[in-house]
């Protein structure tokens, strides 16, 4: 188990500053005439450099990307709109985009469960399609997939992304993913006494302890569980036990991290590292336990482009970019677990290939998988009741 010790202090524009200042050293890197740093270079047309070559997942990726840049550019289909529930963190990767491909502007849009549903199913209804594609968690892709919503895309950059990582009709591929694991407060439990990992969660110390978004319901605290027990190290009996915790319930996984930032409750079992990196940024006094041993739970954000999509070569340029190793690079730097193979994790963890990855959700079968679970954990909260 590992236990993050290095707190981010970047705010994020900083953010930006960082990632672009990093990924210039290895990728052909211009300089900003405003403000005389280091930027990363324009890659859309002409000659690239065998550095940002290399950035950019190399030369066939390049061509490919070009090609997408100028089909976009030519027909002035050039503002992209993404949908999904980390559309928030991730503004700094689609600066770093715009530099390399300038003119084409994205636009990420929060949504997520039913909203996210909702927007969706009404476009499709009214025809007036204002999201080009979607990067969200399985049981909102997996709905739309079934509808014919999203057109078949296999990006060039993602030839060696792990199969469990995608859908096998090619219409959804996850670049990254958010991590899930402990977060707690150090006013109130000293590192030595925190939980280390997901079995930890059941002694009773912790009893009353403990607080998350409910357990019984669609959402983070959730979909950790449902992991856990679909991986089949973690039965009902240790729902059973996590249900005999007092877990308290909150309205959402935000609310969850704030009671725990104020010290109202120690420890929040199922806490995403990105959500951890905004509390710890604001000054917060928590730290985070993120689970290596007994099995890594990654949620993929799985992106696909929307069937009639109003800026499809702009909408497949950004999917093929964000497989990219400075794209992954970024993806880390803002929290999001890089997908691809040798990318480089947040925190100083391993790489995702270097990990014991809970097993993963065939997307084909996870409606059927999520009810059957969802089913468990209300039975087990509810023994516990």
């Amino acid at each position: 188990m590992t236990t993050l010790t290095r707190r981010r202090q970047l705010s994020l524009g900083a953010l930006v500053c960082a990632a672009v200042l990093t990924l210039a050293a290895c990728g052909g890197g211009a300089t900003d005439p405003a403000s005389g740093d280091a930027a990363v270079g324009a890659a859309g047309e002409g000659t690239v450099d065998a550095a940002a070559a290399e950035a950019l997942g190399g030369e066939e990726a390049v061509a490919e990307m070009q090609a997408l840049y100028a089909a976009a550019t030519e027909s002035g289909r050039t503002s992209v709109t993404i949908y999904g529930p980390g559309e928030r963190d991730k503004e700094p990767l689609y600066a770093m985009f715009a530099q390399r491909f300038p003119g084409i502007d994205v636009t990420g849009v929060y949504l997520l469960g039913p909203e996210f549903d909702g927007r969706i199913q009404a476009e499709f209804a009214s025809g007036q399609h204002v999201a080009d594609m979607v990067q969200a968690g399985d049981t909102s892709v997996t709905a739309h997939i079934d509808q014919g919503r999203y057109a078949e895309f296999r990006p060039v950059t993602a030839e060696e992304l792990d199969p469990g990582f995608s859908d096998e009709g090619g219409h959804a591929a996850a670049a990254s993913g958010s991590a899930f694991g402990i977060a707690y407060n150090t006013n109130l439990l000293p590192a030595e006494q925190a939980p280390k990992g997901w079995n930890d969660l059941l002694d009773p110390a912790y009893t009353g302890m403990m607080t998350s978004d409910e357990t019984t319901k669609f959402g983070g605290a959730f979909g950790t569980l449902s992991h856990l027990i679909w991986d089949e190290r973690y039965d009902d009996a240790f729902l059973e036990g996590l249900a005999g915790q007092q877990i308290a319930p909150q309205a959402s996984a935000p609310v969850a991290g704030n009671a725990v930032a104020a010290g109202q409750h120690a420890i929040n079992p199922f806490y995403p590292y990105s959500f951890f990196l905004r509390d710890s940024e604001q000054g917060a006094p928590v730290e985070f336990v993120f689970p290596t041993e007994g099995g890594v739970h990654i949620s993929p954000h799985y992106l696909a482009l929307i069937e009639g999509a109003p800026n499809p070569d702009a909408a497949k340029l950004l999917i093929t970019w964000l497989f990219t190793p400075e794209a992954q690079q970024a993806a880390g730097e803002v929290g999001y677990f890089p997908l691809m193979p040798g990318s480089s994790a947040p925190g100083g963890y391993p790489s995702v290939d270097e990990l014991d990855l809970l097993k993963h959700f065939p997307l084909a079968d996870v409606g059927d998988i999520t009810s059957s679970n969802l089913a468990r954990v209300q039975a087990a909260w509810g023994a516990a009741g």
